[in-house]
């Protein structure tokens, strides 16, 4: 998507580069197509300000690149309300006519009033898309959807030709480059607001986003079929105007019926999947193993669509194995629920806290660093705690590993977890040396404690580490 949406971005800049240039150099000009001298002035410039905004916000959002973004919106609401100041009262205000007299016009100058509106709508997009609380958020889906509104309006007009769509006149109309401009800018921007709100239905991995990604081009397209095999008909005279529409309604009728028809027998079958899969581990009610990766590759798109970094915890149960064979499995049991419910207490709820394996635990988290140790940090204390309570014959220790991916990798979730795990057993091999090196006379139960007191192994090192920064 991020590709697709800098291809857009390339292309408007062209189109409007291009007819600005032919506006402002007559030599260039000469060589365009004529219909090309239909794009006025400020439109070009509109269009390739927006093109800017899109831009300098697109990637991280420091304040220098906002100020910027958001200053190249209000140009554009400037040349769009001129435009739309000109047609209500009648006086143009000499904005149209800087650049390019356009004196073979009745109106020169002036873009058409639908250029003039989605311009505006699309300026207060980019002044107010990067607003984080949700009343605005939702205020940014509803003039995005205007926009899609606007877009399929016009081509709604060009393709039945319905002039009072896209244009007023000769000279003032909006053209098939302006349209052109129009439908990228708009993928564009609906793009750019599937990370949050409304439209982030369409790029998440729940069943309702996969029956949408489905079901939107067959929406958006039929009823434009539907509409022009009806008044071909017409317009060949095979049928009166009456039985066109009569054979219109019978078809939209129909293929919405056999849509949702489709789309229900989709989610029962992906429901069935689900329930299939059976995401819950049964011993420990944490994640298993395949919703870890589920989860996991989700967490992944969606920390790259916020421009996030992700980190995997990967962390090896010491000891079940000794403790299965010399007091039960029963016992071993209640080790790995112990286990299981420290980690689920000590992470956020919004991280991905699953068993992946006999004796091993994975978490998922975009915890910031200093984040992740406090949370290791309490487990630490906790698994303390626990095994200086109770009678139980055994300690709670864990092997860890981590591993974090930037926004910018193109590495797998698969190759991340598996970066997690090599890092967890080359340290609980150094562990296990550091234990044999030990003298005999101070290899007893005391230095034991002191090690598994510890409970995630690499975690003293670690913050050790932090402290001498």
């Amino acid at each position: 998507m991020h590709t697709a949406q800098n291809c857009c971005l390339v292309a408007v800049a062209l189109i409007a580069a291009t007819i600005l240039c032919g506006r402002l150099v007559p030599s260039v000009g000469s060589h365009l197509p004529r219909t090309w001298s239909v794009m006025k002035a400020n439109t070009a410039v509109a269009f390739l300000l927006c093109t800017a905004s899109l831009f300098v916000t697109h990637a991280k959002q420091n304040p220098v690149r906002l100020t910027a973004g958001r200053l190249c919106a209000v140009v554009v609401m400037v040349l769009a309300s001129a435009a739309l100041y000109a047609y209500s009262t009648g006086h143009p205000i000499g904005l149209e006519t800087i650049l390019v007299a356009d004196r073979g016009a009745d109106t020169p100058g002036r873009m058409s009033v639908q250029t003039a509106v989605y311009l505006e709508f699309i300026g207060l997009i980019l002044l107010l898309e990067s607003a984080a609380r949700e009343p605005w958020i939702r205020v940014v889906d509803a003039l995005t959807m205007t926009l899609v509104l606007l877009i399929l309006s016009v081509i709604a007009g060009y393709t039945f030709d319905a002039a009072g769509f896209f244009g007023q006149t000769t000279y003032s109309r909006l053209s098939p480059q302006t349209l052109a401009c129009m439908v990228l800018l708009g993928v564009t921007v609906v793009g750019r607001r599937t990370h949050e709100g409304f439209f982030s239905v369409l790029v998440g991995g729940a069943i309702g986003s996969q029956s949408a990604r489905v079901a939107l081009p067959f929406a958006l397209v039929l009823p434009f079929l539907i509409a022009s095999g009806t008044a071909y008909s017409t317009r060949m005279q095979w049928l009166s105007t009456p039985y066109a529409a009569a054979l219109a309604a019978s078809l939209c009728s129909v293929l919405i019926f056999a849509s949702v028809v489709l789309m229900a027998r989709r989610i029962n079958g992906l429901e069935r999947e689900l329930r299939d899969m059976s995401l819950i581990d049964e011993l420990t009610r944490i994640h298993n193993r395949r919703a870890f990766y589920l989860l996991g590759e989700q967490a992944l798109r969606q920390a790259r669509r916020a421009n996030k970094s992700l980190t995997v915890l990967y962390f090896d149960l010491n000891g079940l194995k000794k403790v299965n064979d010399t007091m039960g499995h029963q016992v071993g049991s209640r080790l790995l629920l112990e286990a299981a419910n420290l980690l689920r207490a000590n992470f956020r709820s919004s991280d991905v806290v699953a068993r992946v394996g006999g004796d091993e635990f994975a978490v998922v988290t975009r915890s910031r660093r200093d984040e992740l140790v406090s949370a290791l940090t309490r487990l630490d204390e906790s698994s303390a705690a626990a095994n200086r309570s109770g009678d139980r014959a055994y300690r709670i220790s864990y092997s860890m590993g981590e591993a974090t991916i930037d926004p910018e990798s193109k590495e797998s979730f698969a190759e991340l977890v598996e970066r997690a795990d090599a890092m967890m057993y080359r340290r609980k091999r150094q562990r296990k040396a550091e234990r044999t090196a030990l003298p005999s006379a101070n290899a007893g139960s005391e230095n034991d404690l002191v090690t598994d007191s510890m409970a995630t192994g690499a975690l003293a090192a670690y913050v050790a580490q932090k402290a001498r920064r």
